[in-house]
């Protein structure tokens, strides 16, 4: 059984990757908050990728990363610290995850 980690998987697009192969993949998930789902191929850990360490795992498959950050402000009323943060949490803890 392949393992795949799923950082972001507690709600939306990372809840329903989760629910697509917990069936057939032990899956860990790295979120800030943990999923309602419960199953024996499901592991969670509660972290913010961008502020904690990350657990040290093994042997890992497939990295999946889907934080599930949007600012949906109009563009003209975006500040220049709505980019940073966004910048942080799509980029800057996905080569956090990856490195790691």
């Amino acid at each position: 059984m392949k393992t795949v980690i799923i950082i972001g998987g507690s709600k939306g697009i990372g809840e329903a990757i989760i629910n697509s192969l917990m069936g057939t993949h032990k899956i860990i998930n790295l979120s800030r908050s943990n999923p309602e789902l419960i199953h024996q191929n499901l592991t969670n850990y509660s972290c913010d990728v961008l502020t904690d360490e990350l657990p040290d795992l093994e042997s890992v498959d497939s990295l999946i990363y889907c934080p599930g950050s949007i600012n949906l402000k109009p563009f003209e009323r975006l500040k220049i610290e709505d980019f940073k943060t966004g910048y942080e949490i799509n980029f800057i803890g996905a080569v956090k995850a990856i490195q790691e």
